[in-house]
């Protein structure tokens, strides 16, 4: 173990050594869709496949140091094994490369095979190199999660077993972790679905509208995942934003007493913040109702006077609340992807230029100083001037998954709302009865609709399809390509 922690403080000093200070060189193609979808192509993905996977054991190993190489526990998390498995679905859905298919269905494999309690249902906390349980606890936080990724493997394939088990893990939060009384999600339970810890904390209550449920309810339209989605932002509005502060807190009690337990300066986490305006504004965008957008522009308002370097747009990753000029010194990778994303649903809220703007400052920072062009992938911290902190690539809660959303997102929203340009993805679907309808927009806009749609076999069928559904004929191991585009072009540039 102490071995381990030296190669890991001599790898760090090794890339602070050659880090050089942020300068703002921006790269001409940052606004380009295709810039992200390169980047999750050939600058992320490949270094997983190549360095990341247990070929022994099977799915991924957990902690890996700044060289790609495995260091202390061996233990696996179905959260984190499952959050590989929603990269590797997106890498399949943008390029229809067979090999990354094939391993996101060996991730399903594991999960169900190994990570399921068949006999009270949900996903173990912990398990062993071997696949076996090591703690049979279910925290909220990797329930959550192990549903993230099998979300969007059924937004690919529509494998109908895999959707059983996103209903019956969502079904189990719904019945046994929210709280009937005062609302929201306990943050951890005993194997049984008994309440083992009834605090509810930040990552318990957003983390299911920003993991899964915007993209369950676009992949398959059922009304319960949207109520779902509304009354999670409502009670997180109303419960967690410190009403002295306007900002979004961390911890609570059962009835919603707040826990500061952190000294002060560390007391806000801005990536936490961050997420909360854009789910809000995510759920504006999906029911139009403007209680949603106020919430939105109000945490908004903080974090941009306070949560972020604007000369750079540089993400901080915690400030304190009652004396917000004290900050930290750092960003994480999480944060400032967080941070990139929210300004591009900014700007397409009223087109303004400065949000646009916003996020070129901060994408380039992401590009010159978290991408690893040396190694692949990307480091886990900086400072604020670019200096590379933490160059770790995986940890429990490091894995592929945040960075291959942002690329994600960030070539849906500069190929709809920035450049109208058509997005094609990929689907494979497993198998599917007469009429079964597939929705392929990820994206909360009504505008977007389907422009093409090619079953690939010997003779390229076309399928019946119109504005944002496509009738599905009886299929087995299908592959489809579907282009679709905004049909209202964006009015500022």
């Amino acid at each position: 173990m102490k071995w381990f922690r030296i190669n890991i403080l001599i790898t760090t000093l090794l890339y602070v050594s050659i880090s050089c200070i942020y300068k703002p060189v921006q790269n001409a193609n940052i606004l380009s869709g295709n810039h992200w979808k390169d980047q999750a192509l050939n600058e992320i993905m490949p270094y997983w496949t190549k360095n990341g996977q247990d070929i022994k054991y099977g799915a991924f190993f957990t902690n890996l140091d700044s060289l790609w190489q495995p260091f202390g526990s061996s233990d696996k998390y179905p959260s984190m094994i499952s959050r590989h498995l929603f990269s590797y679905s997106v890498s399949y859905l943008l390029s229809g490369n067979e090999k990354d298919l094939k391993i996101a269905e060996e991730l399903v494999k594991w999960l169900l095979n190994h990570a399921w309690d068949k006999e009270y249902g949900g996903w173990f906390d912990t398990m062993d190199k071997n696949g076996n349980p090591v703690e049979t606890t279910k925290t909220t936080f990797v329930q959550v999660y192990a549903i993230t990724g099998l979300t969007m493997y059924y937004f690919v394939t529509h494998d109908s077993t895999v959707l059983s088990y996103i209903e019956k893990s969502n079904s189990l939060l719904e019945s046994k972790v929210w709280d009937p009384l005062y609302g929201g999600y306990y943050d951890v339970m005993n194997r049984d679905w008994s309440i083992k810890i009834s605090n509810k904390s930040f990552s318990s209550q957003i983390t299911p509208v920003s993991g899964y449920l915007i993209y369950l309810y676009c992949a398959t339209r059922d009304a319960q995942y949207l109520d779902q989605i509304e009354k999670i932002v409502k009670i997180t509005t109303a419960r967690m934003v410190d009403k002295e502060s306007g900002w979004v807190l961390e911890s609570f009690d059962k009835n919603w007493l707040y826990l500061a337990g952190k000294p002060d300066q560390t007391e806000v986490n801005i990536g936490h913040n961050i997420e909360e305006a854009w789910m809000s504004l995510r759920t504006y965008y999906l029911t139009g109702k403007p209680q949603y957008l106020k919430s939105a522009t109000d945490i908004n308002a903080k974090i941009a006077e306070w949560g972020v370097l604007k000369n750079r747009e540089v993400w901080l990753t915690n400030t304190a609340r009652k004396t917000p000029a004290e900050h930290s010194p750092d960003t994480y990778w999480w944060v400032q992807a967080y941070g990139n994303m929210f300004n591009l649903y900014w700007y397409h809220n009223g087109g303004e230029p400065k949000y646009l703007d916003r996020f070129q400052k901060g994408a380039t920072f992401w590009d010159n100083c978290f991408i690893d062009k040396k190694r692949g992938d990307n480091f886990f911290s900086t400072d604020t001037a670019g200096i590379v902190r933490d160059a770790t690539k995986a940890t429990r809660f490091k894995t592929s998954y945040h960075s291959m959303e942002h690329c994600l997102l960030n070539y849906l929203c500069l190929n709809y709302w920035v450049n109208n340009q058509p997005v094609e993805f990929h689907f494979r679907i497993n198998s599917s009865h007469p009429n079964e309808l597939l929705y392929p927009v990820l994206l909360e806009d009504k505008n977007i609709i389907i422009s093409k749609v090619i079953l690939k076999s010997k003779d390229h069928k076309t399928l019946q399809f119109e504005d944002q559904v496509i009738h599905l004929p009886e299929l087995q191991n299908a592959e489809l390509i579907v282009t679709l585009i905004n049909q209202i072009a964006p009015k500022n540039k």
